[in-house]
């Protein structure tokens, strides 16, 4: 099942891209933890944003998860809210060229 959530994850976010929104937030906060697996779609969504002129965020990630970013240094790359209320408004900010 894992596999097929991460393949559902990626699908989701090319659909969207497909759609036009190039600003996504993905919502962590059902998400107990994350392996090698998670990190990996999370981060080939990411690439595929950014290289559709995009931004991806993450948001409402639980202590542990913020921990393993931050040792994998993943939040150099990964932009990272405590909420998604917050993430969509940096990101509609950036957009407004605020």
């Amino acid at each position: 099942m894992e596999g097929k959530l991460n393949e559902e994850v990626h699908r989701s976010v090319r659909l969207v891209l497909a759609e036009g929104y190039k600003q996504i937030v993905v919502d962590l906060a059902k998400v107990p933890w994350l392996n090698s697996s998670g990190i990996g779609t999370l981060m080939g969504c990411r690439t595929e944003c950014v290289e559709q002129g995009g931004r991806f965020a993450v948001a409402a990630a639980n202590e542990k998860i913020t921990e393993l970013f931050t040792t994998l240094m993943l939040t150099t790359v990964l932009e990272l809210y405590p909420t998604v209320d917050e993430a969509v408004q940096a990101l509609e900010e950036n957009t407004d060229g605020s």
